[in-house]
């Protein structure tokens, strides 16, 4: 992972926090299952974008349900990123 040489890594909910690898995108399989909260998903999406050389980045939820937590997940970042482009 320090070598920057991974092309994929696949983990469980426990990585959803304090961990950063650069330049990365996300994909949530089963989004809409109960063990995702709104919060968690906010938290995995969170994952995306921490470098200033890629900023941005794609955050994928796989479902076969718009969940509330997945909707609420949506509706929180599209909230999050338009006051930052406000403060931009």
């Amino acid at each position: 992972m320090r070598s920057r040489s991974l092309d994929f890594l696949i983990t469980t909910t426990i990585l959803e926090r304090g961990v950063t690898f650069p330049g990365i995108d996300v994909l949530v399989l089963k989004a809409d299952d109960r063990i995702f909260s709104s919060a968690a998903l906010v938290q995995i999406a969170g994952r995306v974008g921490r470098n200033t050389e890629r900023p941005g980045g794609q955050v994928l939820l796989y479902c076969s349900t718009r969940s509330s937590s997945v909707k609420a997940c949506d509706r929180q970042i599209k909230q999050m990123n338009q006051k930052a482009r406000q403060l931009s």
